[in-house]
């Protein structure tokens, strides 16, 4: 019965192909979930607090730093982009500095006196 023996040895190798499969699909998943999982402690440990004590620093409300976000990633993502937001809403420190300089140069050349020939 040589039909019989190929069938089942194909039937065979198929289960094993089958199984094979299996295994490597369960470790893989089971791999991307521990590193899925590694990433995030590392981003809780050490991404989140350097961006929380940036939000401190620059004073973004609470509200705007996605504490009610579920995950590390989403967070990160959250506060980085409240914190961009602060950033780019802030004016420049040097700003007043310009007028104040444009204001004493006012000044200075009023007080100066003039040639003849400038009146």
């Amino acid at each position: 019965m040589p039909s019989l023996d190929a069938a089942l040895g194909v039937l065979f190798g198929l289960a094993l192909g089958l199984g094979g499969a299996a295994v490597w699909i369960g470790r893989h998943t089971r791999r991307v979930w521990r590193e899925q999982l590694e990433l995030e402690t590392r981003l809780r440990r050490v991404v989140v607090p350097v961006l929380e004590r940036r939000a401190d620093v620059l004073g973004v409300p609470p509200s705007e730093r996605g504490v009610s976000v579920e995950g590390a990633v989403p967070l990160t993502l959250a506060l980085a982009a409240a914190i961009k937001k602060q950033e780019e809403s802030v004016d420049l420190p040097f700003g007043d500095t310009v007028e104040v300089a444009r204001a004493e140069l006012d000044r200075e050349l009023e007080s100066r006196p003039r040639r003849p020939e400038e009146t």
